[in-house]
């Protein structure tokens, strides 16, 4: 029906109204009370609040959540488990001999012989090349000459000594037995003085020389004890001095043994830089052995964790589908480009097989093991700071934006502190295309 058409029976019907209100009623007549509320009209109202309310919810649903619909085959799925959290770091190593000695030319020499070629397999004492230094064998034929001329001077010296020390023992000798004879004399003398067969002043004379001869004695007594101490300190002093010269020639003959290199550890000869007739100076470096019987691994870590890293912290490493764990054994202080080295060996026997330069990717554990909720570690906690995410209703067909709250991460799975409980399902994809939604609809089931 048209608008004019109702307009018009509006109109035809209040003019029936004032017709019938100007109408004159019979007292057998009874004027009957129009409704104002009807069933008709119950029935539209209540559809009309079933349309409200439908528009309400949609607009809730629909116009204040910001929704999207994704296929399920697009996002990562993963389960939040109680279980136990491991916090570690990956790193790269590489495995090195645990023992390299460096072979440095003692004294300089031209290179005469070169007995072994680099990368050959060597034992503990043998020789490896041969140097010539013309200048260290006349200083040891110089050092011999000292020594042989100071050895001379000490035996002469000696043989003085000991031909003094024989004289003035001789000298006491006789004077001990002048003394002896004066003294029998002087007795018979005094006995035949009696009879007046010796006369007083014989007497007399033969009592001067025996006080003579004593004091003789006491002066060559004391001259001998002065000469024996002077000679001890000469003789101490010349020994000394053989000593030393005996010192330096045996430097000498050792720097002239050290003309032939020799291998101070069996291993391998990694690094040999000698050819015929080349000159090696004093202290240059000419190649290296490696101990190929153990070998540790070096790795770096970034400087972030300088103060988390200790001695005796495990790392765990799968090499040929076997597990294997080292330990660190040495930090070293320094720091180059936001990086620093540490040192770790295998905790047991080491990996068969293994190679010098091997590159290993171990996961170094820097915290102990606790029982905790844990989830699936991905690019969702880059995206959101581990703030909030989409969580699976138990159908699986939505998911809802959820705050959280996460602890420690390792490259494998976060640690769960708040927010969600054992058996919820989260998305742990990225959320790049996701940020501005409230909720996820999934065009099919998602998968675990």
């Amino acid at each position: 029906m048209s608008r004019f058409a109702r307009l018009t029976l509006a109109s035809a019907g209040e003019g029936s109204r004032e017709k019938d209100d100007e109408a004159v009623l019979s007292p057998m007549d009874r004027r009957i009370e129009r409704r104002l509320v009807t069933p008709r009209l119950v029935v539209t109202m209540l559809c009309a609040l079933a349309v409200l309310a439908l528009a309400g919810f949609g607009y809730w649903r629909y116009g204040l959540n910001r929704v999207l619909t994704v296929g399920a085959e697009r996002l990562t799925v993963s389960e939040v488990k109680y279980g136990t959290f491991r916090e570690y770091i990956p790193i790269t190593g590489n495995i090195v001999p645990k023992e390299t000695v460096y072979l440095d030319a003692v004294e300089g020499g031209q290179v005469t012989q070169v007995l072994v070629e680099e990368g050959a397999t060597v034992s503990a004492g043998q020789p490896l090349l041969e140097l010539k230094n013309t200048n260290l064998q006349l200083e040891m034929i110089s050092t011999e000459a000292r020594l042989s001329e100071q050895i001379n001077n000490l035996n002469n010296t000696r043989l003085a000594f000991e031909q003094n020390r024989l004289a003035h023992k001789r000298q006491l000798i006789e004077i001990s037995q002048r003394i002896d004879a004066l003294e029998r004399d002087l007795r018979r003398a005094r006995e035949l003085r009696r009879t007046g067969a010796v006369a007083e002043a014989r007497i007399e004379d033969m009592a001067a020389e025996l006080g003579f001869q004593k004091q003789l004695l006491a002066a060559t007594e004391e001259a001998r004890q002065v000469d024996a101490k002077l000679q001890s300190s000469q003789m101490q002093q010349l020994e000394e001095a053989v000593d030393r010269i005996q010192s330096n020639l045996d430097i000498a003959r050792e720097n002239l043994a050290n003309l032939v290199m020799k291998a101070p550890i069996a291993g391998q000869l990694t690094v040999f830089e000698a050819h015929l007739g080349e000159s090696k100076g004093p202290g240059q470096r000419i190649g290296q052995i490696d101990d190929i019987g153990a070998f540790k691994v070096t790795a770096y870590v970034d400087e972030f964790y300088l103060n988390r890293i200790v001695i005796g912290q495990v790392a765990g490493v799968t090499i040929n589908g076997d597990e294997y764990r080292l330990q660190v054994t040495k930090i070293y202080p320094n720091v180059t480009d936001r990086q620093f080295q540490v040192d770790l060996v295998f905790r047991g026997a080491a990996p068969r097989g293994i190679r010098r330069g091997q590159t290993l990717r171990m996961n170094l554990e820097i915290g102990a093991e606790a029982k905790s909720l844990i989830l699936a570690n991905g690019a969702f906690v880059d995206d959101t700071g581990g703030q909030w995410v989409f969580v699976l209703s138990p159908d699986g067909d939505e998911a809802v934006r959820r705050n959280v709250s996460i602890g420690r991460r390792n490259p494998d799975m976060v640690e769960v502190t708040g927010g969600l409980t054992q058996g919820e399902k989260v998305i742990t994809s990225g959320y790049d295309q996701l940020m501005d939604f409230d909720r996820i609809d999934l065009a099919q089931g998602a998968s675990n």
